[in-house]
């Protein structure tokens, strides 16, 4: 399969994610160069560009599992709150304080998971940069409309930003991620006091 074609299939992910997170993060980049304009690069500047599309599949790809691990949280959480009724059904206090651990590790993960959607978001339109910067340098390289003329500064700067932009948001998530795990920690900790206490292994509490 081409990588155009590679990249029409994932379309659809792209707006469904939109969708669902907003407009975090714009879209679309001010300094873009139109494949029509290259109509006469060489066989070597169609592999630059072609070798910097890969990126945006494989941008794409991380995207796809985002989403994927958003909505698997999702549908935890929506359990987690059936186990806390039922825990609560059954006057079980201690069972309900270890499935509302659980639930607030969920919460702490989707808080996590939204943000790492919108994180790879970024990283498709990072992935763009780059590919529209190895346009401006082939065009600069072959001396094609304008050639050693050409700005491609421009594009380099835009890549940079949103580079930098992808880092700084990377930081985050990854703080959100440790965050989650001590939750996660935290709820094992009552899990097994509540074991210990009660000799319950079949409450309806187990997640794994």
């Amino acid at each position: 399969m081409s990588t155009s074609s590679q990249l029409l299939g994932r379309a659809a992910p792209i707006v469904a994610a939109a969708m669902l997170f907003g407009a975090c993060g714009s879209s679309s980049l001010d300094n873009t160069v139109s494949m029509s304009k290259l109509k006469d690069m060489s066989r070597q500047g169609q592999l630059w560009v072609y070798d910097a599309e890969n990126g945006i599949v494989v941008a794409l790809d991380r995207l796809d599992e985002a989403r994927d691990e958003y909505y698997r949280v999702r549908r935890q959480l929506k359990l987690a709150d059936k186990r806390i009724d039922a825990a609560e059904k059954r006057k079980n206090s201690m069972g309900v304080n270890v499935a509302e651990a659980w639930r607030d590790h969920l919460r702490a993960l989707r808080k996590w998971a939204v943000a790492r959607v919108r994180m790879e978001r970024l990283g498709v339109l990072t992935s763009r940069a780059a590919v529209e910067l190895a346009k401006a340098q082939v065009i600069q390289r072959e001396d094609l409309l304008g050639g050693k003329d050409f700005n491609v500064k421009e594009f380099a700067d835009q890549l940079q930003n949103l580079q930098e932009r992808y880092t700084k948001r990377k930081k985050a998530v990854r703080k959100m991620r440790r965050y989650a795990r001590r939750q996660e920690s935290r709820w094992r900790k009552m899990r097994m006091r509540y074991v210990a206490q009660s000799g319950d292994h079949d409450s309806g509490l187990w997640i794994d």
